[in-house]
């Protein structure tokens, strides 16, 4: 199944499925014409096999929460997990693949057995064959130089267009953009362990001190949208409406001199983050904001292996990064879970696990939307980061093919097995 941008599932291997009686048993439903790129059948048999595997290796011990998947007839696997819950339920985003074959799928498209960077179309998708008969897959140094070969025609997709590039390419003629908002935050996040961040009452005074807005229209040229906490804010059982991080330097200001002691020097911080120029600008950004309630932090960029390096030692005060934050609470718990294997720089504290532990422990959907809004509350209450903005991304695609819009919120990459090319003629070309 793949999550909507409501974070509510929706078919796609499986047409349907439903919750048992005892809450704890999902009954999914196969389609019933899906084979795998080698032409064997996916079926319910297949998918009892594999399933557990995949969750596996995309969620770690979490699987531990599932008691079994079996096959109840060729179309029917019956999943049970060892409690009732919500969150549970969000494990089965997988991507499934053929045991032993990490390369074959189920997809619209399959990769060329000589070639890692080449696809042809999968003749046989249970959806119908792709418009496009083969992809190739080219790479550039820079995203200028991938830039300039889209706009001299050499090229047909760029598939990452910076928030740099990104108001040049908006006036071409030759090329259509499709942007939208990435599943991912930019985020301070703080070792809570560091003597200068200890205090919860500094860290929420730093949430008060930080302009989002701001930060996007200056660090990002406003290709963002402000982030007011961890959940995706289209989240179903989020508040509808969810308030904004509340700006206010002057309580921050007054909240630092307060918890400092006699003649303590001012409040001081090394901040890590990437060489790349957009966190470089968010961070000289952050740096302005803070100076501005009397707080310095120091910026230090490195690579990102050197990154990860300190997060994982526990060597820094605080990290400027992106994670991902949606839009399933499930992919929430397991970035930022003390005791999770995706939380790799150990980030979080125990107010926002024994939030989590609630979220996990709601049996139903009036008690699991509570524990979530409760979550939010933790992370304001005790802040292990602070939450600055969801990425927005942009797709460039040459005008020599006709793209059927995507779903609202959807990455125009899930409408690919439906372009088609418009025989190079770019009259045809339309402004998207």
């Amino acid at each position: 199944m793949r999550v909507g941008e409501s974070g509510r599932f929706e078919p796609v291997l499986a047409e349907k499925w439903r919750i048992a009686d005892d809450r704890r048993t999902l009954l999914l439903t196969l389609r019933s014409n899906v084979k795998f790129h080698d032409g064997s059948p996916f079926d319910a048999d297949t998918v009892s096999r594999i399933l557990p595997e995949g969750l596996r290796s995309f969620w770690g011990s979490l699987v531990e929460n599932v008691e079994s998947v079996t096959a109840l007839d060729k179309r029917t696997v019956k999943i049970t997990f060892r409690r009732a819950s919500p969150l549970l339920q969000e494990m089965l985003e997988v991507v499934m693949r053929k045991p032993g074959a990490a390369m074959v799928g189920t997809g619209p498209f399959v990769v060329d057995q000589n070639s890692t960077t080449a696809f042809h179309a999968n003749r046989d998708y249970y959806f119908g064959s792709p418009r496009i008969s083969e992809v190739q897959v080219a790479n550039f140094p820079t995203t200028r130089t991938a830039w300039a070969e889209l706009l001299r025609n050499r090229i047909d997709m760029l598939w990452e267009v910076g928030p740099d590039a990104l108001d040049s390419l908006t006036s071409s003629t030759t090329v259509s953009l499709f942007t939208y908002v990435r599943h991912y935050q930019y985020i301070l996040a703080f070792n809570t362990e560091a003597p200068s961040l200890r205090s919860s009452a500094i860290r929420r005074a730093l949430n008060l001190a930080v302009d989002r807005d701001a930060l996007v229209a200056r660090a990002l040229n406003g290709h963002a949208i402000s982030s007011s906490g961890p959940v995706w804010p289209r989240y179903w059982a989020l508040r509808t409406q969810s308030s904004p991080m509340e700006f206010d330097p002057a309580r921050a200001a007054h909240m630092i001199n307060a918890g400092r002691h006699g003649a303590e020097p001012m409040l001081r911080f090394t901040c890590l983050t990437l060489t790349d120029a957009p966190y470089e600008r968010m961070a000289l950004e952050l740096k302005r904001q803070l100076q501005a309630v009397g707080v310095e932090m120091d910026v230090r960029a490195l690579a990102a292996n050197e990154l990860f390096e300190a997060e994982r030692a526990k060597k820094f005060d605080a990290v400027l990064i992106d994670t991902i934050s949606g839009p399933t609470v499930l992919r929430v718990y397991y970035a930022w879970h003390s005791r999770s294997e995706g939380n790799q720089g150990g980030f979080g504290n125990a107010t926002v696990d024994s939030a989590f532990d609630r979220v996990l422990g709601a049996e139903n959907e009036t008690a699991y939307r509570q524990a979530v809004n409760d979550l939010e509350q933790a992370f304001k209450d005790d802040p292990p980061a602070l939450f600055l903005a969801w990425e927005q991304r942009a797709r460039a695609v040459s005008k020599r093919f006709a793209v059927p819009a995507p779903e609202p919120g959807r990455d125009v990459m899930t409408t690919l097995r439906l372009w088609s090319p418009r025989n190079n003629d770019t009259r045809f070309a339309s402004r998207n």
